[in-house]
């Protein structure tokens, strides 16, 4: 279907803002998501292009998973953990995530918020979480602590 959704104050014509995850077990904070691309059978794309909104302070999951995704800043400024290096990313960066790297994205800002887009294979599997052990093994490099366990963490509200 052929169609064009107007950007208008922070969102899209026609598209649903939803939960980022059902489950507040993978620890996430103020973030949100719309898909924008591949969510409707009537698309015949093999992907789904999603935009994701992460509110000041907040934070994705910490995960890995199988599948590939290409993310590019649109707004505001943040930090992707990736593996064991935590690196600063403004609008217009794009970050490739390969299979099974560890990652998590962060919006350090108090005042502005932090969106992407994020394109990944309609057909994916799911996200892994990281075992308790791993968690407490990460968070002993200073580097990793704030970004693996923000709520643990100095300057967790965004500051």
């Amino acid at each position: 279907m052929s169609r064009v959704h107007r950007f208008r104050d922070g969102m899209w014509e026609d598209i649903e803002i939803r939960p980022y995850k059902p489950d507040p077990k993978d620890r996430f904070r103020n973030i949100a998501r719309m898909v924008l691309a591949g969510d409707t059978s009537e698309e015949q794309i093999q992907f789904q292009v999603r935009y994701f909104v992460i509110e000041p302070g907040g934070y994705s999951s910490l995960e890995r998973h199988q599948h590939e995704h290409v993310v590019i800043v649109l707004e505001g400024e943040g930090e992707v953990l990736l593996e064991d290096q935590v690196i600063p990313i403004q609008p217009f960066d794009l970050i490739r995530i390969g299979p099974w790297t560890l990652h998590r994205f962060r919006n350090r800002s108090s005042t502005e918020r932090f969106g992407f887009l994020c394109v990944v294979d309609r057909m994916r599997d799911r996200p892994q979480i990281p075992s308790a052990e791993e968690i407490e093994e990460l968070k002993r490099d200073p580097n990793l602590r704030d970004i693996v366990d923000p709520e643990d963490s100095p300057g967790s509200t965004g500051e």
